[in-house]
């Protein structure tokens, strides 16, 4: 039923934007990028920059009253987001290689990036923790040679590769901006539209990732997912109706 109605949103915003002559999802960016640049450095905790002032700091490139670390991962956030985009409309796959880069890129003028972790990392109050550090490399290099994975469309493909990138924690930091990039990667591949994570929505979107890591089970955040999917279409369906 929730893939119907995918389906039925997706083509409805296709026509919408047929219609309206909106080549491209790009044209939504002006109001998406900020709230999902927001959501995406504040989900753990870290930002304390308010929701108006990201959206100043995407448009002038710095505010002075603010932390330069934090401002640098509001940036390298919304060039990472322009990269994937560039990626999808060349038709490319993502590699390995590829997603070492996009870390790279999110960890610019921060910390080393595009280097996975060669320490051991706790995840307080978490009952699964990530592997040995010594088991990353093969792991990464396991998941991106898996048959099963080339076999998954590309819906299935971002969601799974999201769950295991953020079971394995490949990266000393940045490893859930970096999934939830990949996501929406593969989101737009998949012919869909990105998505944000609210906060509002962190307790539930965690709460399935922790699922996955203990039980293998992926429907949860598949199922979130598609929830998160079907409201941003309403969401985007009902604004372009509006202007009719």
């Amino acid at each position: 039923m929730e893939k119907d109605l995918l389906e039925m949103h997706k083509n409805h915003l296709k026509n919408l934007m047929h219609e309206k002559r909106i080549t491209d999802i790009s044209f939504f960016n002006e109001c998406f990028l900020p709230a999902y640049t927001y959501d995406a450095v504040s989900l753990e905790g870290k930002s304390k920059i308010p929701y108006e002032e990201v959206k100043k700091l995407i448009k002038y490139g710095e505010i002075a009253r603010f932390d330069k670390r934090e401002q640098k991962e509001v940036l390298n956030h919304v060039n990472c987001y322009n990269q994937i985009l560039k990626w999808t409309s060349a038709k490319k796959d993502l590699t390995e290689d590829m997603i070492k880069d996009l870390h790279e890129m999110l960890m610019k003028d921060i910390l080393v990036g595009g280097v996975y972790r060669n320490v051991n990392i706790q995840i307080l109050g978490a009952i699964h923790q990530p592997p040995d550090y010594i088991k990353v490399y093969d792991r990464m290099k396991k998941l991106f040679s898996d048959q099963d994975l080339d076999n998954m469309n590309y819906f299935d493909k971002g969601i799974y590769l999201h769950a295991m990138i953020a079971k394995i924690h490949p990266f000393l930091d940045g490893n859930g901006r970096l999934t939830r990039l990949i996501l929406n990667f593969y989101l737009i591949k998949s012919g869909h539209i990105p998505i944000t994570i609210p906060l509002d929505s962190r307790t539930e979107y965690f709460n399935a990732i922790d699922i996955f890591k203990e039980q293998k089970d992926i429907m949860p955040l598949k199922l979130f997912i598609k929830n998160m999917l079907n409201k941003r279409y309403e969401e985007l369906i009902d604004e372009l109706e509006v202007e009719c």
